[in-house]
């Protein structure tokens, strides 16, 4: 396996970037060349895969990004309702900053590629995995129970998924903002159903 340097780390965060901004198809081994400031033949001495290989690289990253941010608005939170506008204001705030053109690390690809690729798809889904039990993981201590946690993760992921999209066509992060009070009050009512601990 071709060693961890930092040309390489580079074009890694380099081609998750592109690939979250264009998609798979649109982004080439030049694109990724440019943005990462790494030496031209060095592509294929650290990718040996092909761009297969940096793609899988990039959706690995994902996952590790999906869960650095629920751990970063963990530090913020008290209850199930302040992680999730914590999250919210992270991603949103990417959002904004790239001039919405980052929305989700794999959403791009995954309408391009999960439909005919099953290698791709393991991928994608395992990203999605992780953001579920980091979220899971910080609901549970916040008093949501176990399996209305998964539930609640899913909600979150799916709402964060479809305010992203509303907010880049509208150039706009208000679709985000409104969605995420929209989640937040059913969090909130759901935890007020639960029953009390004994």
């Amino acid at each position: 396996m071709p060693r961890r340097t930092d040309s390489r780390s580079r074009m890694i965060r380099a081609a998750a970037e592109l690939f979250r901004q264009r998609g798979y198809n649109a982004t080439t081994f030049s694109d990724v060349v440019r943005e990462s400031g790494a030496p031209r033949g060095s592509i294929y001495f650290h990718f040996p895969g092909g761009k297969q290989e940096l793609a899988r690289e990039a959706i690995a990253m994902a996952g590790e990004e999906m869960e650095e941010m629920v751990g970063e608005a963990a530090r913020h939170a008290g209850d199930p309702g302040s992680l999730i506008r914590a999250l919210a204001q992270i991603v949103a705030g990417r959002l904004e900053r790239s001039g919405y053109q980052s929305g989700c690390a794999i959403a791009t690809m995954v309408l391009e590629l999960a439909p005919r690729d099953e290698e791709f798809s393991a991928g994608f889904d395992s990203v999605f995995a992780r953001w579920r039990a980091a979220l899971v993981s910080r609901f549970e201590p916040l008093g949501i129970a176990p399996g209305h946690a998964a539930v609640l993760a899913d909600l979150t992921i799916s709402a964060f998924e479809g305010a992203l999209v509303l907010s880049r066509a509208a150039r706009s992060t208000e679709p985000f903002k409104t969605t995420t009070e929209a989640l937040i009050s059913a969090i909130d009512h759901a935890a007020a159903a639960q029953p009390a601990a004994p």
